[in-house]
Parts: structure tokens; C-alpha cells; sequence
């Protein structure tokens, strides 16, 4: 059986280091920042630090899987919600909010980009993704259960959408041509709402959710 005392210590350090190095890659981006410098910001030595993570990549895989644990606290309103695309809503609301502030937006960015060069990291954020996505086509079936949630909707499709979007902001992030999160929150619970909610817009005669365009 562990010792408590020690597996508390070893979580203490571990989480240590992933703050400093958010810090640093905040600072310098994921290759930009060298285990020198989490090392400094953590003040604490190379082997020390080593000792908890041996690559710049396990420091990523543990910061992905926090993240997944607070993507875990953030969704739970989704489960239980009156109405899942209200609290869908208020979900797209702070996310934009977190992503358009400080670096949330550019470390998501270069998390993804690791992914594509790193198997370590593509399988902890496609674990990650793989939990987003079975939460939201829960909320969102439990939703068309409930006549809140267009009843032709495809469900898995709708939310892999979402998901792009928010992929998609995350390399937007940083740009000039960024506008005011404010603008974006508006338009993400329009798109939802005509997008997701039964009644339908009509685009040359197809039905998508209750305006009629081009017919």
C-alpha cells in the first residue's frame, strides 16, 4: 500500500513543475521553452525535476490530463441540465472566455500541434477529446429526449462541429484579426440556437432550423 504522506509530496512537486512550466511556455511556447527553464521557474534542480518527468512531453501529458479533470468539473452541469444547449451555452460562454485570455489559447494551440508530432501526446488529447465528445452527444441526446434539441438533428455530427469551433479558435488566437470575445459569445449562442433547436431554418428548401433562406 503507498505511503500517503509521500504519494501527497510526489502530487505536490508534480504539480509544481506543470505550473512553472505553463508559465514557461506561456512565456516561449512548448519548444521554445527549454527544462532549464521550467527547472528555474520551479526553483528546483535538473535532477529533481527529472526525477518526476523525464521530457518536456510528459510535462504536456500531465498538464492534458489536469486539464481532462477540469473539463470533467466544467461539463458536469451538462448531465443534469433543464435544458443541455442553455447549459451548453453558458459552457461555450466561458471557454471562449478562457481561451481569448492570457495564453490559454496559444498552449492549446501548441498542445494540438505536439500531438501531431508526439504519440505520447496525441493519445492523452484524444483521450481528452474522446471524453469531450461523449459527454456533449449525451447532454445533446438527452436533449432532443427533452424537445429542446431538434429531433432530426445527427448528434454525432453536430458535436464534432462544436468541437471544431473550438479547435478552430485556438489557432485564431493571437491573430489581429481576433474580434472582442464579447462579439463571439453572441454569435457561438445564435449559431446554437438556430443550429441545435428544433423548428428549423430553411436554406434552399432544406430544412436546417426556423427561418426560411434562399428557397
Amino acid at each position: 500500500m503507498p505511503d500517503a504522506t509521500r504519494l501527497s509530496e510526489t502530487e505536490t512537486r508534480q504539480a509544481r513543475i506543470t505550473a512553472a512550466a505553463l508559465v514557461c511556455f506561456g512565456r516561449a511556447g512548448f519548444h521554445g521553452a527549454s527544462m532549464q527553464d521550467i527547472c528555474a521557474e520551479a526553483g528546483m534542480s535538473a535532477g529533481a525535476l527529472y526525477r518526476y518527468f523525464p521530457s518536456k512531453a510528459a510535462i504536456i501529458v500531465a498538464i492534458v490530463e489536469a486539464e481532462r479533470e477540469e473539463h470533467a468539473r466544467m461539463f458536469a452541469p451538462l448531465e443534469h441540465a433543464a435544458d443541455p444547449l442553455a447549459a451548453l451555452q453558458l459552457l461555450g460562454e466561458a471557454f471562449l472566455s478562457q481561451q481569448t485570455t492570457g495564453t490559454g489559447g496559444m498552449l492549446t494551440f501548441d498542445v494540438i500541434a505536439e500531438a501531431g508530432r508526439n504519440p505520447e501526446v496525441q493519445q492523452a488529447v484524444e483521450k481528452t477529446a474522446d471524453f469531450v465528445r461523449t459527454t456533449l452527444c449525451r447532454a445533446m441526446t438527452r436533449g432532443q429526449a427533452l424537445g429542446v434539441v431538434d429531433p432530426k438533428l445527427d448528434i454525432e455530427a453536430a458535436c464534432h462541429l462544436i468541437m471544431a469551433l473550438g479547435d478552430g479558435l485556438c489557432v485564431q488566437i493571437g491573430s489581429p484579426r481576433t474580434i472582442a470575445v464579447a462579439r463571439m459569445i453572441a454569435a457561438l449562442k445564435l449559431l446554437l440556437e438556430r443550429f441545435c433547436r428544433p423548428g428549423g431554418i430553411q436554406i434552399g428548401g432544406a430544412e436546417i432550423g426556423g427561418v426560411e433562406i434562399g428557397a
